[in-house]
């Protein structure tokens, strides 16, 4: 499922190679198997490389970060209450690795977002000035 993205972002974010493979890795963090606090961490870390992009995200990814570590400790003791106790629901666990892929996942689209927008602004600002794509990134 994750390789229906790539053609698209790589058509869109050609010019931006490391905001490519945040994108990419963000995308397989929150579409993986099985959610790792480990990959998110990566691909948390990896995101602040693009302080461009990290400045044109809104509010919403700042708020899904900060809530980040509620589902990841909630989960960590629902899962030692229902397999090591056996008190435990089902439920509990999965409501928590909804939350964490829906927090991680406003946080992608955010980015990826946020990566569009500045793309678009220098599209803008090279086609007024009439200077190529690479010579204003490089300012």
């Amino acid at each position: 499922f994750l390789y229906l993205f790539i053609v698209p972002l790589y058509l869109r974010l050609d010019n931006y190679p490391m905001e490519m493979i945040i994108s990419f890795q963000l995308l397989s963090t929150v579409l993986g198997s099985s959610p790792t606090a480990q990959d998110a961490c990566l691909s948390l870390a990896l995101m602040t490389l693009a302080r461009r992009s990290i400045a044109r995200m809104g509010y919403a990814a700042l708020i899904c970060l900060c809530a980040l570590p509620v589902p990841i400790i909630l989960y960590f003791t629902f899962y030692s209450m229902w397999l090591e106790t056996g008190n435990g629901n089902a439920n509990f666990l999965f409501f928590q690795c909804l939350a964490y892929n829906l927090f991680l996942g406003f946080i992608t689209i955010d980015f990826i977002a946020a990566t569009v927008k500045r793309d678009k602004a220098l599209r803008v600002t090279a086609k007024k000035e009439n200077i190529t794509i690479a010579k204003v990134d490089s300012m």
